[in-house]
């Protein structure tokens, strides 16, 4: 059996450009760190040290978002990069008012930091060449349309979106992650004795997390959804039954299969239920914002201790993004502060004066 690195250990500084595009499944989205920005969104970056007094002198145009550096940010543009982001990230509108409320405001401040990084980057002299944004375009049609580069701009287009709004965003991203590497250039690299130190000071965590092998038929309606269940509880075979009826693209093909996962990788509920299911048993309908599910548990790896030498580099990338991250906070805190950003009211946000570690850790 391979061995599986703690849940704490899989999460880096930079992460994947985007997840696929369109993807049915009950996998869920994870912060995406690269460099730091927008794709940081409200986790890393999340923290403000904006000035939000509203004097009559500075008053906001009634179409304005928020003014950062001096520059306005109308309610229209604010949308247009939220359009950018749903296409990019994944990331999605609460259905409720007060969740609609609070992600205006969230979405407001993460791109004041992204604008403010951008002024950075220029500021270092960082400049991002057309070819290098291009050829990282041509990457990403490649893995989420199957290099149908016709069908990726067609999507944009009904999206409101542009090839040039994404170019522009894949520019933003490289100059952010060199930006972050000048940044936190002075940072001293972590010793053999520095992750010994931490992972004694935390045995208790070195385990490898329990993974199952899943695998997941997803339907449009909770009556099918039992039926199925109900079939596969009778005999039926589990992988047969995915390719008849699932609708994820992705897995109908392989038994429904999901590989071995982690229940943090799952959607919350669905990894309740597939967490307590025994080995070979079938479990669902369990509904999620892809529709409703029936799994099967097929292997269970359960969670092991790590020595040290199978987590010492884990660890000690681990201590250099924090490192490095408490010194890019820094760096942000206080460039945000010189911004002197004032926002629209109904886009103030909720702790404009947190600390982006702070908010990164939910205080």
């Amino acid at each position: 059996m391979k061995t599986r690195m703690p849940t704490w250990l899989n999460r880096g500084v930079l992460g994947r450009f985007a997840e696929q595009l369109g993807r049915r499944s009950v996998f869920r989205l994870t912060g995406y760190r690269a460099g730091v920005v927008v794709a940081m969104l409200l986790v890393v970056v999340g923290g403000s040290g904006a000035k939000t007094a509203m004097h009559a002198a500075e008053a906001l145009p009634a179409d304005a978002a928020f003014r950062s550096s001096g520059v306005l940010v109308t309610k229209q543009q604010l949308q247009q990069r939220v359009a950018l982001m749903e296409f990019l990230y994944g990331l999605q509108r609460p259905p409720d008012p007060a969740g609609v409320d609070k992600f205006n405001r969230a979405v407001a401040k993460a791109l004041v930091v992204s604008d403010v990084v951008d002024r950075a980057a220029a500021e270092h002299g960082i400049v991002v060449a057309d070819k290098a944004a291009s050829d990282q375009l041509d990457k990403m049609i490649k893995e989420n349309s199957g290099g149908d580069r016709r069908a990726f701009i067609q999507e944009l287009g009904a999206r409101g979106v542009s090839e040039q709004n994404v170019l522009d965003e894949i520019k933003r991203q490289q100059a952010s992650a060199r930006l972050f590497g000048k940044v936190t250039e002075p940072v001293k690299p972590v010793t053999d004795a520095d992750a010994q130190r931490y992972y004694d000071q935390n045995r208790a965590q070195m385990v490898t997390p329990e993974q199952r092998g899943v695998a997941n038929i997803v339907v449009p309606d909770m009556a099918q959804a039992q039926q199925i269940a109900e079939q596969a509880n009778g005999g039926s075979d589990f992988g047969a039954l995915a390719a008849q009826f699932s609708v994820d693209g992705s897995t109908k093909d392989k038994g429904g299969s999901l590989g071995d996962v982690q229940a943090d990788q799952l959607d919350p509920g669905y990894a309740k239920a597939a967490f307590a299911a025994p080995a070979g048993a079938v479990f669902g309908p369990v509904q999620t914002q892809q529709g409703w599910n029936v799994g099967k548990v097929g292997e269970v790896h359960p969670s092991t201790p790590v020595s040290f030498e199978q987590v010492r580099d884990a660890i000690k990338g681990k201590l250099d993004n924090d490192a490095k991250l408490k010194v890019w906070n820094g760096f942000l805190t206080q460039r945000i502060k010189d911004a002197d950003v004032t926002y629209a009211p109904e886009y103030r946000p909720a702790d404009p004066d947190a600390s982006p570690a702070r908010a990164a850790q939910g205080e």
